[in-house]
C-alpha cells in the first residue's frame, strides 16, 4: 500500500531509459545529486563504481556524468553540472584501468561447479546420514547424563549447596 505521507521517488532527474535496456541499470538515478554537500550519497556512487564489474557500464556511467555537464540537458537534470566532476571522472576511470588489468567479472571467474579446498578432500566421505548419526549420538549422551532422582539446583538449599559446590579447602588447600 502506498503510503499517504511520503512521496515515491518523484524527484526531476535525468533518465536514460536506453542504458536500462542496453546496461540493465540508469546511472542518471544515483549521478544526477548533489553530491557534494552530502558525503552519505558521495560513499554510496564511490562504492557502486568501485563494484562495476564491466567496461561497458563503466563507459556508460562516464557518458551520463557528461550528459548531465550538457548544455542540452540541463532542463531535465535535477542537479545540472558546469562541467563533469573530477572525483567521480578519475574514479570511473581507476575502476577502468583495474578492469583491463583484472578482467571483468564474467572472466575472471572459473566455469563449472566450484573445486574443494585442499583442507577439505578427506570429507567427501561423510554423508548426511553420518551426521544425523553424530547428531543423535550427541542428543542421547545429553539424555543419558540426565538423572531423574538428581538434586533438584533450581533452588539453593543444604542439599544442593553441598552437592554443587562440593566441599571445599577454606584454610588454603593444606592437608590436615
Amino acid at each position: 500500500m502506498p503510503s499517504e505521507n511520503q512521496a515515491g521517488d518523484r524527484r526531476e532527474r535525468l533518465r536514460c531509459p536506453r542504458l536500462v535496456e542496453d546496461i540493465g541499470e540508469d546511472p542518471a538515478r544515483w549521478l544526477d545529486q548533489d553530491l557534494l554537500s552530502h558525503p552519505d550519497r558521495r560513499k554510496l556512487v564511490f562504492s557502486l563504481i568501485d563494484g562495476i564489474d564491466s567496461i561497458e557500464r563503466i563507459r556508460a556511467w562516464r557518458g551520463t556524468e557528461r550528459k548531465l555537464a550538457s548544455d542540452r540537458v540541463a532542463e531535465k537534470a535535477r542537479n545540472p553540472l558546469e562541467k563533469p566532476r573530477a572525483k567521480i571522472m578519475q574514479r570511473l576511470e581507476q575502476r577502468e584501468k583495474w578492469l583491463e588489468l583484472h578482467g571483468e567479472r564474467p572472466d575472471r571467474l572459473p566455469c563449472g561447479p566450484r573445486r574443494p579446498c585442499d583442507c577439505c578432500d578427506g570429507e567427501s566421505e561423510v554423508t548426511p546420514e553420518d551426521l544425523r548419526e553424530r547428531d543423535e549420538a550427541a542428543a542421547q549422551r545429553l539424555v543419558e547424563s540426565y538423572q531423574a532422582d538428581g538434586v533438584d539446583t533450581s533452588e539453593t538449599s543444604p542439599e544442593t549447596e553441598a552437592s554443587t559446590l562440593g566441599a571445599f579447602a577454606t584454610d588454603g588447600g593444606e592437608p590436615q
